[in-house]
């Protein structure tokens, strides 16, 4: 085989595995970060990421809409990768995704 079709698909699948962990990432914060609220009796209703638009999404934590005083419970990074996982599962996305937080107890 030519060398660089090799080194060529060997970038490929590195980088597909990268972003794969970063999705996995930004999920993992989402449900640690939003679950311990956002489930049945966790005090706020579940969260639905295809409720919303993108772009509605980004505009509601860019407007400080959330009830909830998240000053000091999540950082910036981890709000960053909250409002992308939101985004990237939102209506009109590519995977819109209905509410995944688990119930209470699970």
């Amino acid at each position: 085989m030519n060398e660089k079709f090799i080194y060529t698909a060997v970038t490929a699948c590195f980088f597909l595995l990268l972003s794969s962990m970063v999705v996995a990432s930004d999920l993992d914060i989402f449900l640690e970060r939003c679950g311990s609220c956002h489930k049945k009796g966790g005090g706020a209703e579940p969260v639905n990421p295809a409720a919303k638009a993108g772009v509605v999404w980004a505009k509601y934590f860019k407007r400080d809409r959330h009830p909830g005083d998240l000053n000091g419970t999540i950082n910036a990074d981890e709000m960053n990768q909250i409002v992308v996982f939101l985004q990237n599962h939102a209506a009109g996305s590519d995977h819109p995704v209905a509410a995944i937080i688990p119930k209470q107890g699970k």
